[in-house]
């Protein structure tokens, strides 16, 4: 059941005295707001809770109003938790779109056919996001640029790329306790 879900967010803390949380988005607040609920886990698994309103706050924040939680106390109970979304709900734009939760340990292997290791996690750095790829020696990041990544298969298990010289030289740097 939890393989249906991924993390999309946090909710950081109550705002104001009707119920409202701040919630965090990971990626982009649509990952919230599309379906109109998210769900937070619990000892008893996932609860769903419909989102009855919402506002922006700030570029991947929002205040919510949740059903069934209509105080302070009740919203501070839900401080710091991680909110969830059934992976079927997310919204996808495009054949070419992937969420992060879907490249983390892919293989990655370059033009020459040499594997460079498999995506340890995604950096997100403004313009574009950042493949962080680790071996058991080492960390490569690659740019998630048309110009590097060649192709992606989710079904193999496989990212393609295609660096430039001198790249994988300049963004690499050894594991701490780990010697080459």
């Amino acid at each position: 059941m939890e393989k249906d879900y991924v993390a999309i967010g946090r909710i950081k803390r109550a705002v104001g005295l009707k119920g409202e949380v701040l919630v965090r988005a990971f990626s982009s607040t649509e990952s919230i707001t599309a379906p109109g609920c998210l769900f937070l886990k619990g000892k008893d698994g996932f609860k769903r809770f419909e989102i009855i309103r919402f506002r922006e706050k700030g570029p991947k924040e929002l205040v919510c109003l949740l059903e069934g939680i209509n105080n302070r106390t009740l919203a501070e109970g839900l401080e710091r938790r991680q909110v969830f979304q059934e992976k079927s709900l997310l919204p996808r734009e495009g054949a070419d779109e992937y969420f992060w939760y879907e490249l983390k340990g892919l293989k990655v292997v370059d033009q020459n056919g040499q594997e460079l290791g498999t995506i340890y996690s995604i950096i997100e750095a403004g313009a574009q996001d950042v493949l962080v790829v680790r071996d058991n020696m080492r960390e490569i990041l690659i740019p998630m640029v048309d110009e590097f990544i060649e192709a992606i298969d989710t079904t193999k298990g496989v990212c393609l790329v295609n660096i430039p010289p001198g790249l994988e030289e300049t963004t690499t740097t050894l594991i701490k306790g780990k010697k080459k």
